[in-house]
């Protein structure tokens, strides 16, 4: 797989958020990368999940990179 099929899966990827009140708080769920965080209101649920989301992705790529350049292969 070339580096721009790899940005093209990332980006098409789809993530699917489940958010539930409990108590005073919320909680967000994000079951594909078993992630669960909280936030005060749902809004900040929602964007703390997304930023969970962008982190898995990070390092997911970050892993790549690194399976690449043990490869041989250079890395701009």
């Amino acid at each position: 797989m070339h580096f721009n099929d790899e940005m093209e899966q990332l980006v098409s990827t789809t993530h699917k958020i489940e958010i539930q009140q409990t108590g005073d708080q919320f909680v967000a769920t994000v079951p594909s990368i078993g992630a669960v965080v909280t936030g005060e209101t749902e809004e900040a649920a929602l964007r703390e999940a997304e930023r969970a989301i962008v982190a898995r992705m990070i390092e997911e790529a970050e892993k790549r990179k690194r399976r690449r350049r043990g490869k041989g292969h250079t890395v701009a």
